[in-house]
């Protein structure tokens, strides 16, 4: 069975959103992102903003000071991760896409077709990235790149029960920092691409 669908994980900083975009370019299919967030709200009724802060936030005060906002007791965040999962089903469903982040590679694991990738790096490489790209002040880079990484294994693990950057929760690991972006990118996509009937 030929791969319809790439999910990217990605540490702050490592480059996993500029990949996942030169793939999108290369293989001319969508990429969901922050498009993810429009999608849901619009399906959900919640306002977009709250969508976009969800994957920084991990699992904070912030659920409770809005929690009980349906019958069960259930929170914001508890409400914004199930309306992201069903738009991600729903769209890697319908047609070959790309999804960055929000648990995507636990959401579609039983999916067939989907190729679960995970991009990671030295600090050094991510720091000197988000300060040269980012614009992101160097006395910041350090507390940011482990304020959102944090963050981000809290949200995965709060929602998914994984553990972020695991690499048994991926089929690929790839340290940006050694290959490049663009030859990052090209790895995966020659997976993609590549006849499951070689697989041994």
């Amino acid at each position: 069975m030929r791969k319809t669908v790439i999910t990217i994980s990605r540490q702050y900083g490592s480059g996993g959103g500029e990949i996942g975009e030169q793939l999108s370019g290369n293989l001319g299919i969508p990429l969901y992102d922050k498009q993810l967030f429009m999608e849901a709200a619009c399906q959900s009724g919640i306002h977009r903003d709250f969508f976009e802060n969800a994957e920084k936030r991990g699992q904070d005060r912030f659920s409770y000071m809005y929690g009980s906002v349906t019958a069960g007791h259930t929170t914001l965040s508890d409400r914004i991760f199930l309306e992201q999962s069903k738009t991600i089903r729903r769209l890697a469903e319908e047609s070959p896409c790309i999804i960055v982040g929000r648990g995507g590679n636990k959401i579609l694991w039983d999916l067939p077709g989907a190729l679960h990738v995970f991009i990671y790096a030295k600090e050094a490489y991510r720091k000197r990235r988000i300060v040269e790209l980012y614009g992101v002040p160097e006395p910041d880079a350090d507390r940011l790149i482990r304020q959102l990484d944090k963050k981000r294994k809290s949200y995965l693990l709060n929602y998914t029960e994984q553990v972020w950057g695991d690499p048994r929760n991926y089929h690929l690991c790839i340290d940006s920092g050694y290959t490049g972006i663009e030859n990052g990118g090209k790895i995966i996509q020659a997976l993609y691409l590549a006849d499951e009937s070689t697989k041994m």
